[in-house]
């Protein structure tokens, strides 16, 4: 798995009732099992979807992980969303503040902040570029010819 992906390690462990149970070091709420190993692992994203944005929701900070072992690698939009929040936090900024920086209802702002709609990109970069900011994406370094 690649290090530039935004993910968090995780512990997979068979319970004495015979289900595998997830858990997230970096993010204790976040805690999931599953009948097989298969599906704990299957149902690890979405719960560690919903605990992010019990983050978003309370305005706790975003905890940040190792970028080793094995991990949970989070969708970009989800990140992408993480790193709107993350820098309005620093910013001191409120939803209201980014809708007036926007042009645009506070309600485009929540659902900005919802990691689970489907904003657009440009929304993103917009947010970032007003609180003057980026999204670091990192290109694949090139193979060698030959």
């Amino acid at each position: 798995m690649a290090n530039a992906a935004f993910g968090y390690p995780y512990t997979l462990a068979m319970q004495p009732n015979g289900w595998w149970l997830v858990r997230f070091p970096q993010v204790p709420e976040a805690l999931t099992e599953g009948e097989t190993r298969q599906e704990a692992f299957e149902n690890a994203k979405d719960c560690l979807i919903a605990a992010l944005e019990g983050h978003v929701k309370a305005g706790k900070p975003i905890p940040r992980p190792p970028f080793k072992g094995d991990r949970v690698v989070l969708p970009s939009l989800v990140t992408a969303k993480l790193a709107v929040y993350e820098n309005m936090r620093q910013h001191g900024w409120t939803r209201s503040r980014l809708a007036s920086e926007l042009g645009m209802p506070e309600n485009s702002v929540r659902r900005l902040l919802d990691l689970r709609h489907s904003s657009h990109m440009w929304v993103i970069d917009d947010a970032l570029v007003a609180m003057n900011a980026q999204l670091p994406i990192h290109l694949p370094p090139r193979r060698k010819a030959g």
